[in-house]
């Protein structure tokens, strides 16, 4: 018999973790990207904005994820920020053929029509269940077409502990990023391209900063860079390894050095040695108009196509940096 799954009275913090069946690496994470990795990733995210269910952060291990997440109590939305959430998802076009269907519902005078075509979204947002259900299985039916497989992919339903905010939230949102190092995948946890810290200092305009924030109870005043130098001192100290810890961790010398010298900073060819890990995949880099100019000379040659303009990768100090591709793996399907 299942027990009942513990939630939280309005707002609430949850660290989730799935494993896959009979241990099937699906996530072949070994330092660099993968297709499976990144598919995850963007049904995530998908999913993130169109439940507001908001991730924190997340790692993603050869054969199971964590996600630490904030469901937050429901709210009204008004047919507007419906349809942004429904775009987020399934695109434009369903976005588009649901705004036509409640309009005329709701000009024929059937508000009830179109009430009913609110409630099948509604109902699966603001729940953590659905959040992780619909992830599991969008990327289910994803994995088992590109490896021609059928059948479950995972071991069993998802598990969840409620976090309390505050030092609760700040120690398993570590716990989550510092996964890469205690399976011994790498030395730092900037460097494993499937948690959100690393994602956060590869890309600073992603969500996984504010969320770290969030995990870190700082105030949304924070800079990124206060809010990373504060965790990475939090992780390093958190990560250090004890005497008789016998899974891999920081020895005191290193926690010692990225706490007292560095005061939790990366250094600027860190910092974008980081975000090149993520623009390795652009194919051309450089300005706007360089991405243009090469288009144009190599478009016959390399029988280049495409159905957008140059992708902005980056805004630096100086300068903004673009990509001829979206400058992750792009997965098929």
């Amino acid at each position: 018999m299942r027990r009942p799954r513990i939630k939280a009275q309005g707002l609430g913090f949850y660290h989730c973790i799935s494993r896959s069946v009979e241990g099937r690496v699906i996530f072949p994470n070994s330092g660099v990207a993968s297709e499976e990795g990144e598919k995850f990733v963007q049904l995530m995210c998908k999913l993130e904005q169109f439940c507001g269910v908001r991730v924190l952060t997340f790692a993603l291990m050869s054969t199971h994820y964590h996600i630490l997440c904030e469901v937050p109590e429901p709210v009204e939305l008004s047919d507007a920020e419906l349809l942004t959430r429904i775009e987020a998802l399934y695109g434009s076009a369903r976005r588009d053929t649901i705004a036509r269907q409640l309009h005329y519902w709701t000009e024929t005078g059937a508000p009830e029509q179109a009430q009913k075509i609110r409630s099948q979204f509604v109902r699966r947002m603001f729940d953590l269940s659905v959040f992780n259900k619909e992830l599991k299985g969008a990327f289910t039916q994803w994995y088992n077409r590109r490896h021609r497989r059928f059948g479950p992919l995972w071991a069993e339903r998802f598990t969840s502990v409620l976090v309390q905010g505050g030092q609760a939230l700040a120690t398993i949102a570590a716990y989550v990023d510092l996964n890469p190092i205690r399976a011994g995948l790498c030395t730092d946890p900037k460097d494993y391209r499937y948690c959100g810290y690393a994602e956060a200092v590869a890309k600073p305009s992603s969500p996984r900063c504010s969320g770290i924030r969030t995990a870190m109870g700082l105030p949304d005043t924070a800079s990124w860079n206060e809010v990373a130098s504060y965790y990475r001192k939090f992780l390093f100290q958190s990560g250090l390894q004890s005497v008789n810890e016998k899974r891999a961790g920081f020895d005191l010398q290193t926690v010692q050095r990225v706490v007292e010298e560095e005061e939790g900073q990366l250094s600027v060819t860190e910092s974008l040695l980081c975000r090149i890990r993520y623009f390795s995949a652009g194919a051309i880099l450089g300005s706007k108009a360089f991405i243009e100019h090469n288009f144009e000379r190599l478009k016959e040659r390399f029988k280049f196509k495409r159905s957008r303009g140059p992708y902005r990768v980056e805004t630096f100090q100086f300068f903004e940096l673009w990509a001829f591709h979206h400058p992750r793996v792009q997965p098929t399907g």
